[in-house]
């Protein structure tokens, strides 16, 4: 398939959904708007995921996944480079999850304190971190029933989450 063919198919697939959105006030309500095209600016102070120093947008960047992690040094951000990858992303967490749009510590269904891994979901005007794609499938998995989906929420948050 070449480029063109490629356009053409994937332009047929969306078209159709953007005009339905569009046209339809309660479909575009279900659509998932979870993941903003802009990512956030990073958290002020950002401090550097090696040294913990404070550091500024201008300095030697590292990236976890598409989000950039601002370090202190180079040396820094070559050690971040060959953390392991939970390591990574636990390093990473104070720099990506506001990047995310994530404001949530713990995650809504299983508790565990999030990481830069998270996955954001949109739920009723608020993107809430889940700890991992499973987590955040069992969530997806009650959208049939929004009631359940908010029962999850207020008692996750009734328990301290947040």
């Amino acid at each position: 398939m070449n480029r063109h063919s490629l356009a053409r198919n994937l332009a047929l697939v969306t078209l159709p959904l953007v005009c339905a959105c569009t046209a339809d006030p309660e479909l575009a309500k279900k659509v998932d708007r979870s993941f903003p095209t802009e990512p956030a600016a990073p958290p002020a102070p950002i401090l550097c995921p090696i040294t913990g120093e404070e550091v500024t947008v201008e300095s030697p960047q590292a990236w976890f996944n598409v989000y950039p992690v601002y370090c202190l040094t180079e040396a820094d951000r070559k050690q971040f480079a060959t953390l392991k990858p939970k390591a990574r992303a636990r390093a990473a967490s104070e720099q990506v999850l506001p990047q995310k749009r994530i404001t949530n510590a713990t995650c809504p269904m299983s508790g565990e304190t999030l990481d830069a891994a998270a996955v954001p979901i949109l739920f009723e005007g608020e993107i809430y971190g889940f700890a991992s794609l499973a987590d955040a499938n069992d969530f997806r998995a009650l959208t049939a029933k929004p009631e359940k989906q908010r029962k999850v929420i207020e008692q996750w948050k009734a328990s301290g989450g947040g």
